[in-house]
């Protein structure tokens, strides 16, 4: 694994999946220029590093709000920005966005009761309905 200041901004911010934060550990302990580098990175950001990317990083300008997450886990967005919340989730792997959507699922669990939930779900097909079509 080529690890580059990118990596290395990711590796910083925990927004890389668990194999990657490994295999940049094992460098980091294996290489002093990448440990140095790494050093010249947090020295930048305590520094002010006001960069776009670092704005957008810090900032998690990607990343959907929980009320999009909550509407993303009953499935109440329109087709594009579930599949966009899915690509964010699972191909991106954000970290902070899978521990919202772990803590609204936790938060806010289905209803048990067979009717209730049969309920909860007529509701959400329902409002579907008012979503947007997609051309």
């Amino acid at each position: 694994m080529n690890i580059t200041r990118q990596i290395l901004d990711a590796f910083i911010d925990d927004h890389l999946n668990e194999q990657e934060t490994i295999k940049v550990e094992k460098a980091l302990r294996e290489s002093p220029e990448l440990q140095a580098q790494l050093t010249d990175i947090i020295k930048s950001r305590d520094m002010g590093d006001h960069s776009i990317g670092a704005i957008w990083r810090r900032e998690h300008l990607s990343c959907p709000s929980r009320e999009e997450l909550l509407s993303y886990q009953d499935e109440a967005l329109d087709l594009d920005r579930l599949d966009y919340i899915k690509f964010h989730l699972e191909t991106v792997g954000c970290r902070a966005c899978k521990a919202n959507l772990s803590d609204l699922k936790n938060a806010n669990p289905l209803p048990e009761d067979p009717a209730l939930r049969k309920k909860h779900q007529q509701f959400l097909e329902n409002s579907k309905i008012l979503l947007p079509k997609k051309n």
